[in-house]
């Protein structure tokens, strides 16, 4: 109770904030499923809260405010009720299980965890798959070799269906949270999915930034890497993982980045 009570607090203080201060958009209210999404606030105003939040966690890691608005562009582009294809939501994308790890309410039906379970799967049964293929060659006999292209088959059917299986649920995961929270105030959004209250939302993207900056020596491709991909995954690869998404990802920070701070793109020596 006294948890929910600092969240409501900490929530109406950032309206009155916005209030005061922000650009709120007088065109419709977007409707669900209508692709509109609504732009509660102006870059500047984000700017002006991320640098609350960065105020805040200072003593983990000084985050350049710049940085994290660059993230959050890259990620959204400022959309408050973004859901991506995997349950990332709101204009910090975070996951649900994420989110929950940091206290926050979140839509979490017992189907969603399937889904999980079923991309997982569906995984294993390709990754089999690329090892039975990684096993054909010359020096086989043909009855190998024609029993191991079975095993392909079998498992990239296998795979395909259980992938089949979750992009279902995770597309119905996206209906239904879309249809609870779009349109709904911040007090509603307080007990249906808090990911969607940007001042929450920024805090705890400036919480996660801090503590991953902090390990990663405040490199900011590795951290924008890292909210892509995992802090576990980037020190692993001992730098930016050669994921393709993240590597496109960590671009466009840095990208938005010296677009924001007017910094020069550093000259490869001749």
């Amino acid at each position: 109770m006294r948890k929910k009570i600092v969240l409501i607090l900490f929530v109406l203080f950032a309206n009155l904030f916005f209030l005061n201060n922000a650009s709120y958009s007088t065109d419709q209210k977007p409707q669900p499923g209508s692709g509109n999404q609504e732009q509660i606030i102006s870059e500047q105003d984000y700017l002006k809260v991320i640098k609350l939040s960065v105020e805040k966690y200072k003593n983990i890691y000084p985050l350049d405010p710049f940085l994290v608005l660059s993230i959050i562009k890259a990620e959204s582009s400022f959309k408050k009720y973004e859901i991506s294809s995997s349950g990332a939501a709101g204009p910090v994308q975070l996951m649900p299980f994420t989110a929950e790890e940091m206290g926050m309410r979140v839509f979490s039906p017992y189907y969603y965890q399937v889904a999980l379970d079923e991309r997982e799967i569906s995984a294993n049964y390709y990754k089999k798959a690329d090892e039975a293929m990684g096993k054909i060659n010359f020096k086989n006999s043909s009855e190998e070799n024609e029993k191991l292209s079975i095993q392909v088959r079998l498992n990239k059917e296998i795979g395909s269906w259980h992938e089949a299986q979750a992009k279902s649920l995770l597309q119905r995961y996206k209906e239904e949270l879309s249809s609870k929270v779009m349109g709904k105030t911040n007090e509603e959004l307080m007990d249906i999915d808090q990911r969607f209250i940007v001042p929450l939302a920024i805090d705890a993207c400036v919480r996660i930034l801090a503590n991953n900056a902090k390990k990663l020596n405040g490199d900011k491709r590795e951290i924008a890497s890292s909210y892509n991909a995992g802090l576990g995954t980037v020190i692993n690869s001992g730098g930016i993982p050669f994921l393709k998404q993240t590597v496109v990802f960590q671009n466009r920070v840095i990208k938005f980045y010296r677009e924001y701070t007017q910094e020069e793109e550093p000259s490869s020596s001749p």
